[in-house]
């Protein structure tokens, strides 16, 4: 029995110290002849107080806006993307399709159906060319595209080797447009890996959001934390799971009036990851 314990004991051991070891070669990105079934939710609730002279009460009144505003946003989408064949260059194609996109109320957002084109390669995000979408104003049409091609743009995720508890961080420039005002941020987003199996690597997010106005017409304050969980698929070499909970404050000051902003966000993003 003591020697049964004690083989226990040294396998453990042996165990423990060999996943502690472990090192992880993280480089999220695409595979060729992969598909990417992807689905985002993401609700925000907005509360937005203003304050100043009885004229631009008055007047804000009069246009219809309620003091404080209350908004909420929900928006559900899901695409499948679906890679091509390798080509001698390491490049291979790459087609975004929307299967769902709706608001809250169930409106749809962007056309089922709507297809993008692009190209990637296992070491570089996609270069998208072009969108085909039925009945969609050439005007909206190209909004979505800009759109696309921005988000991809802010989604470069560095290459690290990384061992349990090791971290990385990801600066990334943020700006809003919040009443006919750019509010310019920076995000400030590390990931420190937590545990992983054979398959899958788990990591702890923490961000925080620091003000960056070059606009002087304006007093501004404002500062934002966030917090979550990503899941690395290791075969794939892709995010199967992301999820974040952000809360953002906002002081807007200027010679007539004042805004204070508070917001609350949760975003949530899953892959399911199949070989064509």
């Amino acid at each position: 029995m003591k020697k049964t314990f004690l083989l226990l004991f040294i396998f453990g051991t042996i165990l423990n110290y060999g996943q502690s070891n472990q090192v992880l070669d993280f480089k999220a990105g695409y595979s060729p002849q992969t598909a990417y079934n992807q689905t985002t939710l993401n609700s925000s609730d907005y509360e937005v107080l203003y304050s100043g002279s009885e004229a631009f009460l008055e007047n804000i009144k009069n246009n219809g806006v309620s003091n404080p505003t209350k908004i909420k946003t929900i928006f559900t989408v899901e695409t499948l993307t679906k890679t091509g064949k390798i080509d001698k260059n390491g490049n291979f194609p790459l087609t975004i399709e929307y299967l769902k996109s709706s608001d809250g109320n169930g409106k749809a957002i962007i056309p089922s159906g709507t297809l993008l084109y692009g190209n990637v390669s296992a070491s570089s995000l996609p270069k998208m060319d072009s969108i085909v979408a039925k009945d969609m104003e050439e005007s909206f049409k190209n909004t979505i595209f800009e759109m696309v091609k921005s988000t991809f743009s802010q989604l470069v995720m560095p290459q690290k080797k990384l061992k349990i508890g090791e971290s990385f961080v990801q600066e990334s420039p943020l700006t809003l447009p919040i009443a006919g005002i750019n509010i310019e941020m920076q995000i400030t987003t590390t990931y420190k890996l937590k545990s992983m199996t054979s398959k899958s690597a788990f990591f702890d997010i923490t961000q925080t959001y620091t003000m960056k106005m070059s606009d002087t017409r304006f007093d501004t304050k404002g500062s934002g934390i966030g917090s979550g969980n990503l899941t690395y698929d290791i075969p794939n070499h892709f995010i199967s799971e992301n999820t974040l909970e952000m809360d953002f404050n906002l002081n807007l000051k200027h010679t007539d009036f004042s805004m204070e902003l508070k917001s609350k966000s949760d975003f949530k993003q899953t892959a399911q990851i199949t070989k064509n």
